[in-house]
């Protein structure tokens, strides 16, 4: 089954999905009610909040709201908690993460993962430390995904090693899923570098290189039957007749010629 490939609307959809504060703390006015808390609200200071972050403000440790312009903000500075979260695009670079192939062959896989926080009161207080979160779900997804597929095919089924597009989206929908909860955005999973384990490296190094041997004399025997069929007729369309022996060795001779590893040496008669 294909996974499903987001159009811009979707895509939009998602974040305003993620930025929904139904889940994690609920929404807090700045005041609770009370007189005390009122006039703490009045009495504030200054708050900056930079481009392409969001400000999120506790006082006595309980959430009051998440600050998402930037510029100025009045906030009482008495037992205040101030904390700044970036909007950003952040890359991840997943190093040498070993994996099993859906064929049982060992490989070492890199991934690049870019993400950025979209509702950054799920990214404060859902997770201990979203970065880390991202990391080690990116890891386990990478695992769980590639593992479900072979290095390489002889056709053009998915396969790790083109990278086929049905696997990158399978990558970046099913992360996407894993890191909703802390209001995650992820952007893209591609897939970095892909070998074979060091172990079996070499194995297949050599039935590579024996499987390019096989495809290169097999094109250079289609060629050189054409070659050796064309000669014939050129030959006979210069009214030169020849039995089918003779025909017989002039094939075989071009044959040995195309087909021998060593170049052709003249002999001489002496």
């Amino acid at each position: 089954m294909a996974e499903k490939h987001f159009s811009e609307e979707e895509e939009e959809e998602l974040i305003a999905q993620l930025k929904d504060d139904s889940q994690g703390p609920g929404k807090i006015n700045t005041s609770n009610g009370n007189a005390a808390s009122f006039v703490l609200d009045v009495i504030a200071g200054i708050c900056i909040v930079n481009e392409k972050e969001e400000v999120i403000v506790q006082r006595f440790g309980e959430y009051k709201k998440t600050i998402t312009s930037p510029g100025l903000h009045w906030c009482f500075p008495n037992q205040l908690q101030i904390s700044h979260v970036s909007t950003k695009l952040n890359t991840l670079d997943l190093k040498n993460i070993k994996i099993i192939d859906s064929i049982g062959n060992p490989i070492n896989v890199s991934a690049i993962v870019v993400y950025k926080v979209v509702n950054s009161k799920k990214a404060f207080f859902n997770v201990e430390d979203y970065d880390d979160f991202v990391q080690n779900q990116s890891q386990t997804v990478i695992r769980q995904v590639v593992s479900k597929y072979p290095y390489e095919t002889d056709d053009d089924s998915p396969n790790l090693k083109k990278e086929n597009k049905e696997i990158q989206i399978e990558l970046r929908n099913v992360l996407q899923e894993k890191v909703a909860i802390a209001g995650i955005y992820i952007k893209s999973v591609m897939l970095n570098e892909l070998s074979y384990a060091v172990e079996i490296a070499a194995a297949m190094l050599k039935k590579q290189q024996a499987k390019a041997i096989v495809d290169a004399r097999e094109i250079i025997l289609n060629g050189t039957i054409g070659l050796a069929v064309g000669a014939v007729e050129a030959v006979e369309s210069h009214g030169i007749t020849m039995n089918d022996n003779q025909k017989a060795q002039l094939v075989s001779n071009i044959l040995t010629v195309s087909l021998s590893d060593k170049e052709a040496q003249p002999t001489v008669q002496l």
